[in-house]
C-alpha cells in the first residue's frame, strides 16, 4: 500500500505542533517524520529517540499502519510501518563537524539493525547541503553524507531545487534517502 509521507522541522515550536497535526489530517498524510518536535507525546502513534530531538508519527485518522516495532538512538528513531522501514533523524547545525562524523557512523550502526535492508526510508534533518539532491552548492556535511548513502547502498529519492526549509537568509533542500524497491543488498557498517 502506498503511503503519503511528510518531514517538518518544527524548532520546538507548540503552535507549530498543533498545525502538524491539522495539516496530516486535512491532506490525509499517514506518515510524518518531525524534527525538532515541541514535545513527544506519550502515544501509540508516536515514536521518538532518546534525546526528544527526532520522532515518527502515523495519522491515525488516514487508515495509517500501526508501529510493528520502535529502536531508539540518538538522533535517530527507527520503526517499520507496513513494509517500510521508516528512521527519522536530525543533527543540529550548531554542532562541530567532528560530532557530525561520529553521529553519520553511529547512523551506519543503527542502519544494520534493519530487520529488512531492501525498503527502507532514511528522512529527517541533517542540516547537510549537496547538490545531488537540489541545492545549489555542496557543503562538507554534504559530502560525508554523499559518502554515507553509497557506503550504505541508499539512493536519493528526492527531486526538484524548491527549498525545504524557508528563512530570511536563504533555504535549504533536505534530503530523503531510500532503497526501498532495489534489487540490490545494502552494504552493512559504517562508511
Amino acid at each position: 500500500m502506498a503511503q503519503k509521507f511528510v518531514v517538518a522541522n518544527i524548532n520546538h515550536c507548540a503552535r507549530s505542533q498543533d498545525l502538524l497535526h491539522q495539516s496530516l489530517a486535512q491532506w490525509s498524510i499517514q506518515i510524518c517524520v518531525v524534527s525538532e518536535p515541541y514535545h513527544i507525546p506519550e502515544r501509540d502513534n508516536w515514536a521518538g529517540d532518546k534525546d526528544g530531538m527526532v520522532a515518527i508519527v502515523t495519522n491515525t485518522s488516514a487508515n495509517s499502519l500501526p508501529f510493528k516495532s520502535v529502536r531508539k538512538g540518538h538522533g535517530c528513531v527507527a520503526t517499520r510501518i507496513g513494509d517500510i522501514e521508516v528512521i527519522g533523524v536530525y543533527f543540529s547545525p550548531n554542532r562541530p563537524f567532528a560530532e557530525f562524523e561520529i553521529y553519520m557512523a553511529q547512523l551506519g550502526v543503527f542502519l544494520s539493525g534493519c530487520e529488512r535492508r531492501d525498503n527502507v526510508i532514511v528522512t529527517g534533518d541533517l542540516n547537510a547541503k549537496s547538490v545531488a539532491w537540489g541545492s545549489p552548492a555542496t557543503d562538507v556535511q554534504g559530502e560525508l553524507v554523499e559518502d554515507w548513502l553509497v557506503a550504505n547502498g541508499l539512493v536519493i529519492i528526492n527531486r526538484g531545487t524548491v527549498h525545504t526549509c524557508v528563512r530570511r537568509r536563504g533555504g535549504s533542500i533536505r534530503p530523503t534517502r531510500s532503497n526501498r524497491g532495489r534489487k540490490k543488498r545494502c552494504m552493512g557498517g559504517t562508511p
